[in-house]
């Protein structure tokens, strides 16, 4: 007996229309579940970061994720930005952030190089609002990480900053300066737009620190890439002599640590990496306003200390008393050594002929 050819196509046909049916409903399901993401919800966002293994994903998918957070967060602030997570997805949550911060800093940094020069403000004073953002999410997430494995959360709000020193390095070589400069420039915008009177001491502090290991590096090179007017220079001279306060409270918890025999050698130390931070390009302004004039970089260096020496009372009285002895010892110690270094530095350019 033979069998029907209709009946073995009939056959073929139905199951071709079960697969097709099937894979359908799979990829409904699927893109129900995980959306294009410059559509998604803050919920189905929340899926992608906590269910899927974004390393896996393509780079475009990345930055379309990494659009679409950002809207979020500039939209809600933090945690709040999406429901509740699983305890048992916030391994999964963080090594996707990292990731997709990392996609973040590096397409931006490439976009900035691309930037012309009246518009770089703009954008980096936008970059700057989504790092905040972003840093407050990512802030809260390492805490709820913490408390999840019985530790106390750490207080660290620039912990993105030491992350980006990492993907630096991590680049070609090639790249380093461009992203760099990147950077250099972003926190001079924040400097330049933002008051840090706003932020805690103890966050001046590490931020003074963090700003002075990119002023060895070069960073104040970023105030001649920028077009800054007169409200933001007027902002960033205030910032930095609030920061130079942060920093000098630092400088004297070490000072006093130190061996008598020490304490000199440190305090010129200091005074060479301030004098070779350029500090004069921001904090020195002349008589019509303009930070450009024609006084020797010495000579204007001289004003920034002598401008310092006139706020030490104030910054010995705000300080915590536990702190005030080690902060008025450093004082005391920088006006009587200075004078001597200050004539090493200044008289070559004050005399001409002077070695």
């Amino acid at each position: 007996m033979t069998s029907d050819p209709r009946s073995g196509r009939k056959w073929f046909y139905r199951t071709l229309l079960l697969l097709l049916v099937l894979c359908l409903s799979g990829w409904l399901t699927w893109t129900s579940i995980f959306p294009a993401p410059a559509t998604a919800s803050p919920a189905a966002i929340g899926r992608w970061l906590a269910k899927r293994d974004l390393s896996r994903t393509s780079s475009a998918t990345q930055l379309a994720l990494v659009e679409r957070l950002q809207q979020l967060l500039l939209a809600e602030t933090g945690l709040a930005a999406f429901p509740q997570p699983n305890p048992d997805d916030l391994e999964q949550i963080d090594a996707n952030v990292q990731l997709l911060s990392r996609a973040w800093f590096l397409g931006r940094s490439d976009a900035y190089q691309q930037v012309l020069p009246g518009d770089r403000m703009p954008f980096l004073r936008h970059q700057v609002d989504v790092v905040i953002a972003w840093g407050e999410f990512d802030n809260q997430l390492q805490a709820r990480r913490r408390r999840q494995a019985g530790l106390e959360p750490e207080n660290n709000k620039l912990h993105l900053l030491d992350d980006i020193d990492g993907w630096i390095v991590a680049e070609p070589s090639a790249r380093h300066e461009g992203l760099r400069q990147a950077l250099h420039d972003a926190v001079l915008c924040w400097l330049a737009t933002s008051d840090v009177a706003d932020q805690p001491m103890s966050m001046r502090q590490e931020a003074a620190d963090r700003i002075a290991s990119a002023l060895d590096r070069g960073a104040a090179r970023a105030a001649d890439r920028l077009e800054l007017n007169a409200q933001h220079r007027d902002r960033l001279l205030k910032n930095a002599w609030l920061l130079m306060e942060a920093w000098f409270r630092n400088r004297s918890v070490e000072f006093v640590s130190l061996p008598i025999t020490k304490r000199l050698p440190f305090i010129e130390d200091q005074l060479d990496n301030v004098s070779s931070w350029g500090l004069d390009r921001v904090m020195v302004i002349s008589a019509d306003g303009e930070q450009e004039n024609p006084r020797p970089p010495q000579v204007r260096l001289l004003e920034v200390v002598s401008q310092l020496l006139a706020q030490l009372p104030d910054w010995i009285a705000a300080t915590p008393e536990d702190q005030r002895d080690a902060v008025a010892h450093l004082a005391e110690e920088l006006k009587h050594n200075l004078t001597i270094y200050m004539l090493k530095k200044t008289l070559p350019d004050l005399v001409p002929g002077t070695p």
